[in-house]
């Protein structure tokens, strides 16, 4: 007969197995980890002998148990705050002075064990340089909107919400900057701006509260985003914050046109075109020169000169070359004209491939595209510069010019 006081492990003969089974209670796992709130509870079994006779098993407990099969050990999967907000499409978006409503996008994506809600708040930022180019402007009307409709990019009809109010783990939702840019930027100046998300209780717009001291038994809350990477510009969030931070440009790509008018005389009657002097009598030429040296073309439509009373209208463009007293060259109505007589405009251009040119206009028509009425000069540039392979009407591209030509008599 065995004593109840013998030690059963000591016991030549005696086996011992413990067995440990793991029972998961909940979801199944993915990229983000098991979610919180899942019980996770697993049970030990000892098979044990006393003699050569094999014993009742005992199953575990948390307080401990000696009889029976026993109640798994269970505890609860705590909340990981985790997301990551990166801007997404092109990192510089491409807009012209004045225009509204221009966009910038970034994907947020919950990395967390739980699904959240997120507060977003767009704004103008500087810091380091994006995509090569410092931000020396700001944009105005900032607004934020999430993608919620059925229509990819950003529509204004659709994408109306400010928040997320619910994304689940391992989700990505794209996020939009809305803003309007200045009137009087110009070519080649930058808007850098910021998307900071906050991490909140799903369905509401409060900001999570980490759990501090020890761990509880109910779902705790741990924060486990890292530091945005951009540390240097205003806004960036640190390390375990339940924020994210990215960064956006929007860059001025436009026509950048200047117009110089230049007034040179041709020849005086006294001097012909030798020595020349703007007194009465001399024909002047004016050049009115339009030049894009910005990155994108401009669709150019009129442009006008009032002539002075002081001055007479050459009304066919005349070369005026002669040399002392040119009684015949020196005169609208006697010298050689440039093109014609009644052509009374010339436009040239520099750079591009458009044909045609020069040009040659009458003064007593609009119907060409230059005209002359009431001592104001209008040219209408989408009918001078019309459509043309590569080209459309009135487009002056960069780095091309163009002159509009004319000569006046002082009176």
């Amino acid at each position: 007969m065995n004593s109840l006081f013998s030690n059963p492990w000591a016991k030549s003969g005696t086996a011992l197995a413990l067995a440990m089974a793991g029972i998961l209670c909940g979801g199944a796992a993915h990229a983000a980890g098991t979610v919180s709130g899942t019980d996770i509870g697993n049970l030990a079994t000892l098979n044990y002998t006393v003699g050569s006779t094999a014993q009742p098993p005992i199953g575990s407990s948390a307080g401990g148990n000696t009889v029976g099969a026993g109640t798994p050990t269970s505890f609860t999967v705590d909340n990981k705050v985790n997301l990551s907000l990166i801007e997404s499409g092109s990192l510089v978006a491409s807009v012209v002075p004045g225009a509204t409503n221009q966009v910038t996008a970034f994907a947020l994506t919950n990395l967390g064990n739980t699904a959240q809600g997120y507060t977003l708040a767009g704004a103008n930022t500087s810091g380091a340089n994006i995509a090569g180019s410092a931000d020396n402007i700001d944009v105005s009307n900032i607004r934020v909107f999430v993608e919620s409709g059925t229509t990819p990019g950003y529509q204004p009809l659709e994408d109306t919400a400010t928040a997320i109010l619910t994304l689940a783990p391992d989700t990505t939702r794209t996020v939009y900057i809305v803003a309007d840019i200045p009137a009087t930027v110009t070519n080649g100046q930058q808007a850098n701006v910021s998307l900071t998300a906050t991490t909140t209780t799903t369905g509401t717009a409060t900001t999570v509260v980490q759990t501090t001291g020890a761990n509880t038994v109910g779902v705790d809350i741990v924060f486990a985003d890292a530091a945005t990477t951009e540390l240097e510009f205003v806004g960036a969030s640190p390390a375990r914050d339940a924020k994210a931070t990215a960064r956006n440009a929007y860059r001025v790509v436009t026509a950048a046109l200047t117009v110089a008018k230049t007034a040179t005389p041709l020849c005086d009657p006294l001097n012909g075109s030798a020595n020349q002097k703007n007194i009465p009598g001399t024909l002047v030429r004016y050049t009115i020169t339009i030049t894009n040296s910005g990155a994108s073309s401009a669709t150019l439509n009129t442009i006008t000169d009032t002539l002075v009373s002081s001055v007479t209208f050459d009304p066919n463009l005349v070369q005026g070359t002669g040399t002392a007293a040119p009684a015949i060259t020196c005169s609208s109505t006697t010298g050689t004209p440039t093109s014609a007589a009644g052509s009374g405009f010339q436009i040239t251009k520099t750079g591009g491939t458009r044909t045609g040119f020069p040009k040659n206009f009458t003064s007593t028509s609009s119907a060409d595209g230059v005209d002359l009425a009431a001592n104001v000069i209008t040219a209408t540039l989408g009918t001078v510069l019309p459509v043309d392979i590569g080209y459309a009407a009135g487009e002056l591209k960069t780095g091309e010019s163009i002159s509009l030509i004319f000569n006046v008599q002082i009176n």
